[in-house]
């Protein structure tokens, strides 16, 4: 126990406080939200603007540009009687600079980025697009169409089979409405007495729409039954397109089935994609099935394949055997077919496929425009690859397919590619009966460019849900031409830990596009040798399709590459056989290529990056270099780079009230937020304020990513090494329940403690990196999912052979060094050790700058580590094999383990400082029992061996339980006195007063808050300096802060109410509500800037918000342009003759323009335009100069007229003298330097080597010249 020998006082002079006290300093706002506030619901792309659009679940878009541009817009708003719709349909509008959303109550809204809103208080309300108009349907909107620059209609399909048109330019609904055409067809199928049809009960319903990418006259209306062909100037629907499924034919579906496979079959349509040349088009199906059209034949599909399988709607007698489904038959087995990793290909018989959910046909710019977009040098144009490249010379085509896959196959979303339409060489007389539309001849050259060249397909974490591709420049052909990547958002993984509150649980990927050109041309399995024969037809072997020759189409003889590359294009096989690499074939286990990533905005938290937790961690500009230099010095190198987004700009708010000064905001402390995920990983985000206010225009996103700092703890339990532990055990079993449940960061030694719920506790150091990167790292990325790796891998994770968690009672060490597994080819945290102390889920922990860690369980035991060894060399109630110690050491026991108290814990603090009449500063530990009781271990240190103090005192007071903060302060600057290698250093070499003497002076203030109290003791056992009680509301939290040199303590109550109170004395301040109304409401867990009074507050994965305590002079929201960067409109595809070349449009015609479509679909009454956006009141970028300093000027009295002469205009200097540099222009600077150096080093270098080469051609000519001379001499010597 503490003894009761009083100590002396702090002086009544002591304030720490100072200027703080000043209740006007104190002002709680609101900086900024971090992460996605719902479900990723909707995907959009504006090529011509290079931006992102992500709809939400709870009504806001995220709009994502360049690195520093980013919006929220909310949508559709909650109000005080109803919850914010979602949004269920986005896009944009591209070349009229707008934003269209339909939200999941058939409201349609627009916005125009063009005209940007502004407040007196941009802090309540930031600049953002402002709303152009907004409609109700009264019907559910099944689809959207994406509109084209060269018209100004969004067309739209209702449940009930209706297409309406909404005119984005008038704000108004179009006098266009096209009425069920299927539910008419129908009808008239049946009037006309057609065995077997009958009407869809309550009428067929649209579920899909594309407009001909060539000709806007024709639209496609998918619908239950079919597809329509609507022609705008007719006004009728010209086409019916209906897929039959004959009885025996399996579609999508299995032999297996034996109630449907004898059946005449007619699956729903799911999707629509135009081919690029408008020709032919591809129709989904709900049985997984894709059936190809020529627009030009309704009559019947040119093929229906899956991905997998071709001509599934005709019926093998061979397949109908093998499965069985012939009478009196014994069930056979076929033979599996292997893909190229050995996976066995699901045969028709088992596949029972999902949906086509979306499709997308890619195409690409001829060789002749890539290369002169391979010659661009600009930064906004994105480097050609060698994969588009060799789909540009061969003229071929991918179809992008979401759905269609079997069960228990990988998940991920499938490409086809297919070979240039080569058209007949010269039409032949038609060879079928009149009432057939198209020429063998035509058919069979349509069915060559629908064989595929080879197939490959994007793998994926988790099933995906939708996707976009992001063109380069071009914003016609559905918005799939020369694009340069792909966005997926991904359904729900089951293998990641769950979380119990609301959440984003899809995730999103991006993915290089295209992807490397396959040259192993799939099997054609299924009825692949015949021809579905039509009226007229004879039944034909189809031969293979001729194949393109394998030089480009370009006039240069060879195949053109990259200047980077020394391999030359493969050819294409001319047979259309399996070959031993084939993508089918049975031979050869190859590891699958994982296809390199993009990666995402930065506050996209979702799926596998929801955060589970977050601290905010301020640190000293040493440290915050040293984490931050390898992405500065990498930033044009990232082996994942972001996603290629160049739109928008964003410029600092220094012009409005209350905007930041940029020579404060230098002087602002640095800090990182660390987040952890249901992954087991660790994230770190720079959120230093410098990155809103420097430079002009912002550069850097925010929170700024360091994925070079990310742990992986899945990366370190995959190692053999440690298979033995629990922890990996249960990574391989169990998954889900592999969970972070804290995260702890010291501030000088860099070392990252993240304790696990089941107990462990994982030690990681951050180290620089030692040689050069791997060669591979920057061509390859692993995704590090394990399915990936494996042969079988799916969805879900094979079931190891080794026992599972909790099977093995055999003894585990409890520590393990785990060194060895770190890779150095990057500066990051390296693993250090993983502490197995069999204890239960931990409550608390503590890190410090001098090596020791304390954490305490759920089990009422304490666990103290050095990780000098690393070693455990404290156990408070357990022993070394993790048992429960019931009774007290004896003599001859270890002296490392003791009994533990009947309390949990609620807070851990090392300090270096005195303590009671003892000053000399000592390593220590305050432990905080629930139970209010506190116990102080000392360290020291013995033959260099740190070990604990044995009887360590001890203090119980009730008003002490709940503990939430332990503060130990200098009693003359009342700094924390933190346990520092420095304090260290200093504690060594102290000699303090013995211990005993009773007149010590004060040597540390101890400041304890509960609950229910804080109190301020001298020297921990000294006189009680002061004392707070709350007896109405409790507390939540406590904390330190100090600001400008000047503390205080702030209180947060559990209802939102900040107190502060000055120090020592705790004398009270102020009293703030952590909310803007007028009720309070409970606080998430806050995690606080100590410089600065700002903190984050962690509500759940999507309520993170950073805010603060000191509303003045805070970064305000950047001022936004996202029409900044512009790239040219191209002018609409012209339509394609028969022959494939430019020109009048096969039907007839001109072809109808974008303002013919629109004074066709408005109609007669179309209102007038809406009104133009204003002119800004003054160019953006001045918004990021710091408002002039008036000066005052001295009139002096005078007679004589004024000499008014010109002035010249001289440019100010960039920044005053003295003034300090950011980290950030430091760093960058350096880095410049140093690579001008090298380059200079490098010319150098190269000048000597030419000097040395022309030095050396000098002294072999002269020679030359004097052995010819010689030789002349010699020959007449003997002449004379």
């Amino acid at each position: 126990m503490f003894k009761s020998n009083k100590q002396p006082a702090l002086p009544l002079t002591t304030d720490w406080t100072k200027n703080l006290r000043e209740t006007s300093f104190y002002r709680y706002g609101h900086l900024r939200s971090l992460g996605v506030t719902g479900e990723i619901t909707a995907l959009a792309v504006d090529p011509v603007l290079s931006l992102l659009g992500v709809g939400t679940s709870s009504g806001v878009v995220h709009v994502f540009g360049q690195t520093a541009f980013q919006f929220s817009l909310p949508i559709s708003s909650p109000s005080s009687s109803k919850a914010g719709a979602g949004i269920k349909f986005l896009t944009f509008h591209p070349g009229h600079h707008r934003i269209v959303a339909v939200d999941t109550g058939n409201t349609l809204y627009s916005y125009s980025m063009q005209e940007i809103s502004e407040h007196a208080n941009p802090s309540t309300h930031p600049p953002l697009p402002t709303r152009e108009a907004h409609y109700t349907l009264w019907g559910t909107v099944t689809a959207v169409d994406q509109p084209l620059p060269s018209h100004t209609h969004l067309f739209v399909t209702l449940k009930d089979g209706q297409m309406l048109a909404w005119d984005l330019s008038r704000g108004a609904l179009g006098s266009c409405k096209v009425q069920n055409c299927w539910g008419e067809y129908e009808a008239k199928m049946v009037r006309s007495g057609m065995p077997g049809r009958r009407k869809t009960a309550g009428g067929p319903m649209a579920t899909c729409l594309a407009l001909n990418p060539r000709d806007l006259n024709i639209m496609l209306i998918g619908y239950e039954g079919g597809v329509v062909a609507w022609d705008f100037q007719k006004g009728v629907a010209v086409k019916n397109f209906e897929m039959f499924l004959p009885p025996g034919a399996p579609g999508g579906g299995s032999y297996q089935n034996n109630d449907a496979i004898w059946t005449e079959r007619t699956p729903s349509v799911t999707s629509l994609t135009w081919r690029p040349d408008g020709q032919v088009f591809a129709v989904g199906h709900s049985d997984g099935c894709i059936a190809f059209w020529a627009y030009s034949e309704p009559d019947k599909p040119l093929m229906v394949r899956t991905i997998t399988h071709e001509d599934v709607n005709v019926a093998d007698a061979e397949s109908l055997y093998d499965a069985g489904a012939l009478d009196n038959q014994r069930k056979g087995k076929g033979k599996d077919q292997l893909d190229k990793d050995g996976v066995p290909i699901p045969s028709a018989i088992m596949a029972n496929r999902e949906p086509i959910f979306k499709l997308a046909w890619a195409s690409f710019p001829d060789a002749a425009a890539m290369k002169l977009l391979a010659a661009a040098t600009t930064e906004a144009v994105e480097p050609v690859t060698n994969a588009s490249m060799d789909f540009a010379e061969r003229g071929e085509t991918l179809l992008v397919i979401l759905g269609g896959q079997s069960p228990g196959e990988r998940p991920g979303i499938n490409l086809l590619q297919f070979p240039a339409y080569i058209p007949p060489v010269a039409p032949a007389k038609k060879t079928t009966a009149s009432s057939e539309s198209m020429p063998l001849q035509q058919r069979y050259a349509y069915r060559d460019s629908l064989m595929p060249t080879g197939a490959s397909n994007y793998p994926t974490k988790s099933p995906p849900e939708d996707f976009v591709l992001l063109p380069r420049s071009n914003p016609y052909f559905g918005m799939a031409h020369d694009a340069i990547a792909l966005i997926v958002s991904l359904t729900p993984d089951k293998r990641l830990a769950p979380i119990d509150m609301p959440h984003a649980s899809r995730a999103m990927e991006a993915f290089v596009f295209p992807p490397q050109r396959s040259t192993e041309i799939p099997p054609a399995l299924g009825r692949k040798t015949f021809v579905q024969p039509g009226e007229g037809e004879n039944i034909v072997a189809m031969s293979p399709a001729p194949m393109m020759s394998p030089n480009p189409t370009t006039p240069t003889s060879g195949g053109w590459r990259l200047p980077w590359t020394n391999s030359s294009p493969l050819p294409s096989p001319r047979l259309r056989v399996a070959t031993p690499n084939s993508i089918m074939s049975a031979s050869g286990h190859h590891r699958p290529r994982a296809r390199r990533h993009y990666r995402i905005p930065s506050s996209i938290w979702t799926g596998h990056l929801s955060v589970l937790g977050c601290e905010l961690v301020p640190l000293p500009t040493p440290s915050f270099k040293r984490l931050i230099s390898w992405s500065i010095e990498t930033a044009s190198s990232e082996t994942m780079p972001r996603l290629p987004l160049h739109g928008g700009l964003a410029v600092p708010d220094l012009q409005s009230a209350g905007a930041p000064d940029v020579k404060v905001a230098k002087l602002e402390s640095y800090r990182v937020l660390i987040t952890f995920h249901p992954d087991a990983t660790v994230r770190f985000w720079d959120t230093s304020p410098q990155l809103l206010v420097l430079p002009t225009p912002l550069r850097f996103e925010y929170p700024g990513p360091l994925p070079h700092l990310t742990i992986s703890i899945g990366e370190y339990l995959k190692s053999p090494d440690v298979a033995h532990l629990p922890l990996a055990r249960l990574w391989e079993t169990d998954r889900p329940r592999v969970r972070i449940k804290s995260v702890h960061l010291a501030r000088e030694a860099l070392e990252c403690v993240i304790t696990m719920m089941t107990g462990e506790v994982i030690v990681t150091k951050f180290a620089e990196a030692k040689g050069g990167r791997a060669d591979d790292e920057v061509e390859e990325l692993d995704d590090g999912d394990e399915s990936l790796k494996s042969p079988n891998g799916g969805y879900f994770p094979p079931t190891p052979t080794t026992p599972a968690a909790g099977g093995n009672d055999g003894w585990v060490e409890e520590v393990t060094e785990i060194q060895h597994l770190a890779r150095y080819s990057v500066d990051g945290f390296k693993p250090v050790a993983i502490f197995t102390l069999k204890q239960g889920e931990p409550l608390a922990c503590a890190v410090s700058d001098i090596g020791f860690i304390s954490v305490a369980f759920a089990s009422k035991s304490i666990a103290v580590l050095d990780m000098r060894g690393p070693d455990v060399i404290l156990r408070e109630g357990f022993d070394g094999d993790g048992q429960v110690i019931k009774k007290k050491r004896r003599k001859n026991q270890n002296v490392q383990n003791v009994v533990g108290e009947q309390s949990v814990v609620g807070r851990l603090k090392w300090v270096v400082s005195g303590m009671g009449t003892d000053s000399t500063p000592r390593p220590r530990l305050i432990v905080s029992y629930a139970k209010g009781m506190t116990k102080i271990y000392t360290l020291v240190n013995v033959l260099g061996e740190w070990m604990v103090e044995a009887k360590p005192p001890t203090f119980t007071n009730e008003s002490l339980s709940g503990p939430l903060g332990t503060f130990v302060l200098d009693p003359t600057t009342g700094n924390e006195l933190h346990p520092t290698a420095d304090a260290l250093s200093a504690a060594m070499a102290h000699h303090g007063t013995p211990e005993g003497k009773k007149d010590v002076p004060p040597h540390c203030v101890w400041i304890a808050a509960s609950r229910k109290s804080i109190r301020a003791a001298v020297n921990f056992n000294g006189e009680r300096v002061a004392k707070v009680e709350f007896e109405d509301e409790d507390l939540g939290e406590a904390f330190y802060v100090t600001r400008y040199g000047q503390k205080i303590l702030v209180g947060i109550t559990t209802t939102g109410s900040v107190l502060a109170y000055s120090l020592p004395f705790l004398q009270p301040i102020t009293r703030m509500e952590l909310s803007f109304g007028t009720q309070g409401r409970r606080i998430g867990k806050i995690s606080i800037d100590d410089r600065s009074g700002d903190f984050v507050e962690y509500a759940g994965p999507l309520d993170i918000n950073l805010r603060t305590l000191f509303h003045f002079r805070k970064p305000l929201p950047p001022r936004i342009d996202p029409c900044a960067f512009k790239r040219p409109v191209p002018a609409q595809p012209i339509p394609l003759t028969a022959s494939g070349i430019p020109g009048a449009w096969l039907w007839g015609g001109a072809p109808l323009s974008g303002a013919q479509l629109d004074a066709l679909v408005a109609g007669p009454k179309r209102p007038p335009p809406l009104p133009p956006a204003p002119v800004p009141k003054k160019p953006l970028i001045t918004w990021g100069d710091p408002p002039a300093e008036k000066k005052v000027e001295v009139v002096s009295p005078t007679t004589v007229a004024p000499k008014r002469t010109a002035v010249k205009k001289v440019a100010g200097p960039s920044r005053v003298a003295g003034e300090r540099d950011d980290v950030y222009s430091e760093m960058r600077n350096a880095t410049e330097e140093r690579g001008t150096y090298m380059d200079q080093l490098n010319d150098s270098l190269n000048n000597a080597s030419v000097s040395a080469t022309n030095y050396l051609q000098q002294a072999r000519n002269q020679a030359m010249k004097e052995a010819a001379k010689s030789t002349v001499k010699g020959v007449f010597g003997k002449i004379l």
